[in-house]
């Protein structure tokens, strides 16, 4: 009569392969969202001449925004204003492809500011 210490155990195998191209579907989603916002221009009232804000952005399955923050500030305000405009003026993005899992994705995305006078 088996005894409990000789039941089998369940162990979760995760495939390295589906690991890595849902990583790589991510990474290919949110270069389609930083092409598409490579074209946004806004007026930045400063002499700051670069900067770069990093935002977090939550897309739902359809592609439409659902939300936007800065998770680190360019520390010029006025970049960090124009970024979060540009990331919603830029919605609707393409629908989240079929590897990414879930009804929405969030994203962290550095973005660069830079001011030509």
């Amino acid at each position: 009569m088996p005894n409990a210490q000789d039941a089998p155990t369940t162990s979760h195998f995760v495939n390295p392969a589906d690991a890595f191209n849902r990583a790589r579907a991510a990474d290919n989603y949110l270069w389609q969202v930083a092409m598409k916002l490579q074209g946004y221009r806004y007026q930045a009232n400063t002499n700051a001449t670069r900067g770069t804000t990093v935002v977090r952005i939550t897309i739902a399955r359809n592609g439409h925004l659902l939300a936007v923050e800065i998770i680190r500030s360019s520390g010029v305000p006025e970049f960090d204003r124009g970024v979060l405009a540009g990331v919603r003026a830029g919605s609707p993005y393409s629908p989240l492809p079929a590897n990414i899992q879930g009804e929405s994705a969030s994203f962290n995305l550095p973005l660069v500011s830079v001011n030509r006078n």
